[in-house]
């Protein structure tokens, strides 16, 4: 039976650490009892300096990395191994990559950069780092990202926008921040109309913060009369309240001090009833 990644990584500890001793578990219990690797005392498995040696042979013997693979190893990477999993010990498929999506004239090595409708691209941060453009947005929310353009409303003012998904348990949020703070372009931040939402746009860099992109708040108050929009509120008002509270910036002041007179939010996904940004414009 192949050793899964527990098991292969205590191995290589072995190897490595040379200890003496380990505490009984279930992995260093199974290999005492069925390869006699280590002596079990007590609540103890005392090791020697052949058990370091058998560890290192049983990994030799099934075609397994003596040494722990490099983080981030890949796919190809591990396949090398012929007794390992492509999947066990690689870095998940998404792993160091951030979802874009380009509005207007994006360039990437001269040549433009499309993501059709309903589309975005997963690329490494260092390829996402060299996409020329006016704006960075971050998007809070996968599904918003992904139908950007069916938001309508919102008014690009002619500039070359790259849109960055915040990230999830898929595409890493830290790499989308850090792709955001490497940068030196301004930024505008598309989040949800909670505090939640608010607490994400107030954590970008401030200097470089131009704009939080919500609809009219005209619309926003009829938009948030719903039990959905009170709960969000309700569930993310203490927990967001100190940091809100001294937020310097205008656009997330404002928009603080509407959401607690309303007490009740908007998620993006509510946004897509927002009318387009002209025809708001003539019913204000």
């Amino acid at each position: 039976m192949p050793f899964n990644a527990q098991k292969i990584l205590f191995l290589q500890r072995l190897v490595r650490e040379r200890p003496t001793q380990r505490r009984v578990g279930e992995v260093s219990q199974h290999f005492c009892e069925h390869y006699s690797l280590g002596t079990m005392v007590g609540r103890q498995v005392e090791y020697r300096d052949e058990h370091h040696r058998m560890a290192e042979s049983l990994l030799r013997n099934h075609d397994l990395p003596v040494t722990p693979m490099a983080a981030g190893a890949s796919r190809s990477d591990v396949a090398a191994f012929g007794g390992l999993s492509e999947k066990a010990l690689s870095a998940a498929p998404h792993a160091g990559s951030v979802g874009i999506k380009c509005i207007g004239d994006c360039m990437l090595n001269a040549s433009a950069l499309r993501t059709p409708e309903g589309t975005y691209l997963v690329a490494a941060p260092e390829v996402a780092v060299r996409v020329t453009c006016d704006r960075l947005m971050l998007v809070e929310n996968l599904e918003t990202f992904r139908q950007l353009e069916r938001y309508n409303w919102i008014d690009y003012r002619g500039l070359a926008v790259l849109a960055v998904y915040r990230g999830d348990s898929a595409l890493s949020t830290g790499d989308a921040l850090k792709l955001v703070r490497t940068r030196s372009e301004p930024v505008w931040a598309f989040v949800d109309f909670d505090p939640a939402g608010l607490v994400i746009a107030n954590a970008l860099p401030a200097e470089r913060l131009e704009r939080v992109v919500l609809p009219p708040v005209a619309w926003l108050r009829k938009a948030a009369e719903t039990v959905r929009g009170r709960q969000l509120f309700d569930e993310q008002d203490q927990k967001a309240r100190l940091g809100l509270d001294r937020a310097a910036h205008p656009d997330v002041r404002s928009a603080w001090v509407e959401l607690r007179k309303l007490r009740s939010g908007v998620t993006q996904e509510r946004m897509l009833l927002t009318p387009k940004h002209r025809e708001a414009e003539e019913a204000d």
